[in-house]
């Protein structure tokens, strides 16, 4: 008998908490709207207004979900003057909370605070040397909506952002030596502020001239000390093709189905001393290939080898005498 009264009361102590739960209800109401400004140089006034059928309270405001300010509702509109807000994005929301329980809440508002623009984040260039042309991608920074590219003083771009976002100015020119990069990031106000980097452009052994790296197994094809174009290749097995200085001073056209491809470029290896040298004949090349799948390795008998596509691309824009670099 007693297990038997102790289940009963135990029963009706869990429906008078349903009960009880069910006297605190919450409601997202229409009739509860907050009003603040969008953005904002400073502090802001906030503004919850109570439908006709909202019965009066407490109302409560919420900055990113923090309580910062609570008034009685004694009329249909209630403000707080003078919100403080630190730099960047806010959230802000409000309730009502009335006598008998129940809860109203506003829809939330977001709210910008803008300041001075902070440094942008330099994603290229990021080293102090760079070749030319030069891609230029910065991230802004707080309160930032747009920015301005100079290099060497000469305007490049306007382009508007939002804080945080990534912005691509596209490939610059650099002259010889030291090139000044700026940066003016201007806020929504009218606010500005200047960020300089300063970065050294690649210098090249000739104006003109092809530079293969084995180790990266890339060939650099540079015109006018200007950076033309990166193409991926192969190159000798055993690393076996010659670090050395080359030129070309012979171009076939060849069985685009054969091992070299469409086309090649005969290699003269540099020999003598400065100012007596000379360029000797060999048997190394530039050149296609049929086995596309090699590129990248170490595979040749000491040529150099590039896709087909990409020796056609190239081919035509050398000409004979360029030199031609090959680096460990």
């Amino acid at each position: 008998m007693r297990l038997k009264a102790l289940g009963i009361w135990t029963a009706v102590l869990a429906l008078a908490a349903v009960a009880l739960s069910l006297m605190v209800c919450v409601h997202t109401a229409s009739a509860l709207v907050l009003t603040a400004p969008r953005d904002t140089p400073g502090s802001i006034d906030v503004t919850i207004t109570l439908g006709p059928g909202d019965a009066t309270g407490d109302v409560t405001l919420f900055e990113d979900g923090v309580a910062v300010a609570r008034r009685a509702a004694v009329s249909t509109e209630t403000t707080v003057v003078g919100l403080p807000l630190e730099a960047g994005a806010h959230t802000l929301g409000a309730e009502l909370r009335t006598a008998p329980g129940l809860v109203v809440l506003a829809a939330p508002a977001q709210v910008y605070r803008w300041t001075t623009p902070s440094a942008p984040r330099w994603v290229d260039p990021v080293k102090g040397t760079v070749p030319s042309p030069c891609n230029i991608r910065v991230v802004a920074g707080a309160s930032t909506a747009s920015m301005t590219l100079e290099v060497n003083g000469a305007h490049v771009k306007t382009i508007a952002c939002v804080p945080g976002s990534a912005v691509t100015f596209g490939k610059v020119k650099l002259r010889k030596g030291s090139n000044a990069l700026r940066v003016t990031a201007e806020n929504i106000y009218g606010e500005q502020a200047v960020f300089a980097k300063s970065v050294k452009r690649v210098e090249y052994p000739y104006a003109t001239c092809i530079i293969v790296d084995k180790s990266e197994f890339r060939l650099y094809w540079i015109r006018d000390d200007q950076l033309v174009k990166v193409y991926r290749i192969a190159h000798g097995r055993g690393n076996r093709t010659p670090v050395a200085t080359w030129k070309i001073l012979a171009k076939y056209v060849s069985d685009p189905r054969g091992e070299y491809g469409p086309r090649k470029m005969r290699l003269y290896r540099r020999s003598g001393q400065p100012g007596h040298y000379s360029y000797v004949y060999t048997r190394y090349l530039i050149h296609g290939t049929n086995q596309p799948w090699a590129i990248g390795t170490m595979s040749s008998a000491g040529c150099v080898r590039m896709y087909n596509s990409d020796v056609l691309e190239l081919y035509p824009q050398v000409p004979l005498g360029t030199m031609v670099i090959t680096r460990a």
